[in-house]
């Protein structure tokens, strides 16, 4: 390639880059205001969520046709095709975990009509290691360290357990105790599930990121 050509195929590989990154800060607020509006009982936040959504929507598809667009011009290969390949990949995650953002602010809506819901606290511990995880493989696709990448992949282990003990803990109190506020805690029970599959997401991306560094396929192992 001559050298005006390299630059502006580093321009895409950073432009395609950026756009990832962006994408990942606008799931995270999604998820941030699904959650807030939940524990402060504001229904207008969870509205926004739902309400966004088109905005993430949007940004994958600019990044499949920015990715595509890099294949068909430039031929990447080695680790710059598994970046290009790979960041497809993350941005189709990171519009899942969106998806969830606004399946949570749905079901927080659904409860917030209805009584108060003491129980509704219970989802922050595991929001917080949900949050913590998506924020840190975003820091590893940033960085491109797989070392990063793997310490994301350990972090799972919590939030599957946070998820287990509070799937647990709804599901007796509906089990000993009923009532009125059984839908609501139904509707925690898949908060909670939304927030353990966003965990997995999360790990989806490190091990993509694992992938343009080693291409290692450690996905299932």
């Amino acid at each position: 390639m001559s050298g005006h050509i390299l630059k502006n195929y580093d321009d895409e590989l950073r432009f395609l880059k950026n756009n990832v990154l962006e994408m990942g800060g606008e799931v995270i607020e999604a998820l941030e205001k699904s959650v807030k509006g939940l524990l402060q009982g504001d229904r207008e936040i969870c509205a926004e969520v739902v309400d966004e959504d088109e905005v993430i929507d949007s940004h994958e598809k600019k990044i499949d046709e920015l990715g595509m667009s890099i294949l068909l011009r430039f031929n990447p290969v080695a680790s710059d095709l598994r970046q290009v390949l790979s960041s497809i990949n993350i941005c189709r995650s990171l519009e899942r975990i969106g998806d969830h953002a606004v399946n949570i602010a749905k079901r927080s809506r659904k409860i917030l009509k209805g009584a108060l819901c003491e129980e509704v606290r219970l989802v922050d511990p595991l929001f917080i290691k949900a949050h913590e995880i998506v924020s840190a493989s975003l820091t590893a696709y940033s960085d491109i360290d797989e070392r990063k990448a793997h310490q994301v992949i350990k972090m799972d282990g919590l939030v599957d357990e946070l998820h287990r003990s509070l799937s647990k803990n709804l599901s007796s109190t509906i089990a000993e105790h009923g009532g009125p506020n059984t839908e609501s805690l139904l509707h925690i029970l898949f908060i909670s599930r939304s927030l353990e599959r966003i965990g997995d997401l999360a790990v989806n991306i490190a091990e993509d990121i694992v992938f343009i560094t080693s291409a290692e396929d450690i996905r299932h192992t």
